[in-house]
C-alpha cells in the first residue's frame, strides 16, 4: 500500500484552490520523507486553477528534492491534463 501524503477532497477549482493550496503546502512541509503522494481519487471537479495547483505541487516537490506522484487521478482530470498539454509535467519524477 502506498503512503498517501495529501488528499485534497472533492474540489480542485478556482473556488477551493486557495484553501486546498494552504493545506497541501503544510502537508508538504511537514513531510520529512523523500517522496510525496497526492491522492486525487475523491476529486469530482477540477478546473484550470486546480490544474495549476497540481503543477505547483510538482514544482514544490522538485524544489525540495522529493519524488512526486499523483495517484487515483479521475478520468475527467486526466482529460483536462492531456487537453492542456501538461501530462509530462505531472508524471511521477
Amino acid at each position: 500500500m502506498r503512503n498517501v501524503n495529501f488528499k485534497p477532497g472533492v474540489d480542485l477549482t478556482f473556488k477551493s484552490v486557495v484553501v486546498v493550496r494552504a493545506k497541501l503546502y503544510q502537508a508538504l512541509m511537514e513531510d520529512k520523507s523523500d517522496r510525496f503522494s497526492l491522492d486525487l481519487s475523491d476529486v469530482k471537479h477540477c478546473d484550470s486553477a486546480g490544474l495549476a495547483l497540481l503543477i505547483e505541487a510538482r514544482k514544490l516537490c522538485k524544489k525540495n528534492n522529493k519524488f512526486f506522484e499523483i495517484i487515483g487521478m479521475p478520468t475527467e482530470t486526466q482529460s483536462l491534463v492531456e487537453f492542456c498539454g501538461v501530462k509530462g509535467i505531472l508524471e511521477a519524477v
